[in-house]
Order: structure tokens, then C-alpha cells, then sequence
């Protein structure tokens, strides 16, 4: 009888390892990474392209990157309830750079990112379901991305 249970509650474990991270896999915005465009990227994320500005998002990052392919950028939000974070670089051939998921009171993310060319770093919050925008352009150096 023992085993039965031992063997029973091993298989429920399995199969909970094998089902709870395909449901988390099935959350990646995959196609907001593939997309071309930034207003086709966020679509794809948020469910639209309007999102209004908003000075509670401090972004630290450098004016002029020396090299481009990392650059440290600090993402601080202003707003309680911040649900993510989202990094979209517009001069990239793939524009949606990352995407973090916050849980509790986490309201900060240090990152580095990859810039083919001069161009604006676009970051979106979501807090309490509504989108959040603040941009901060980076000029890149003389090292350029190879992507």
C-alpha cells in the first residue's frame, strides 16, 4: 500500500514539473521578440501601441555608450503596484529588447542591452493594468553591435 502511495505521489510531482512550466513558456511575448516594428511589438505585449508618458519612470543609462553592446541601464518605477517592465530599443532590427515580470513590492530592474545604432531606449511600465511610457536617448561610441 506504501508503494502505491510513494509511486502515486511521484508521478504527481513529474507531472507537475512537466505542466506548470509549459503554462509559464506559454506567457512569452515570443512574438513582441520577433517583431520588426515598435508599435507591432507592444500590440503584441500589451494589447496596444498608445501608452501615455509618465515622469514617475527614472531611467539610468548612459548619454554617449561606449560600447554598444553593453550598456547598463537601471529602470526604477514610481508606482505601487508595478506589474512589469518592459526594455524596447527603437533602432534595433528587433526592437523589443526585455521584458520583466515584477511580483510584490519590486519596483527595479538593472539590466544591460545591446544598441545597433544611436537611437532612443523606450521603457514601458505596467502598473495596476495601465501602461506606462518614458523614453531617454542613447548615443552609441565608436564599438557598434554586430547584430
Amino acid at each position: 500500500m506504501k508503494r502505491r502511495t510513494l509511486l502515486r505521489a511521484g508521478l504527481q510531482v513529474a507531472l507537475a514539473g512537466v505542466i506548470v512550466p509549459g503554462a509559464a513558456i506559454a506567457e512569452y511575448p515570443t512574438k513582441a521578440f520577433l517583431a520588426r516594428e515598435v508599435p507591432e511589438a507592444l500590440r503584441e505585449v500589451f494589447g496596444s501601441a498608445d501608452i501615455g508618458e509618465s515622469d514617475k519612470i527614472e531611467i539610468e543609462a548612459p548619454h554617449i555608450a561606449i560600447d554598444a553592446n553593453m550598456i547598463p541601464v537601471r529602470i526604477r518605477s514610481g508606482f505601487i503596484n508595478t506589474e512589469s517592465i518592459s526594455l524596447v530599443v527603437a533602432g534595433n532590427e528587433s526592437p523589443f529588447t526585455a521584458h520583466f515580470r515584477l511580483y510584490e513590492s519590486q519596483n527595479f530592474v538593472s539590466t544591460r542591452i545591446r544598441m545597433a545604432d544611436t537611437g532612443e531606449l523606450l521603457v514601458v511600465v505596467k502598473a495596476d493594468g495601465v501602461l506606462y511610457t518614458n523614453r531617454r536617448p542613447i548615443r552609441v561610441g565608436r564599438n557598434s553591435c554586430m547584430a
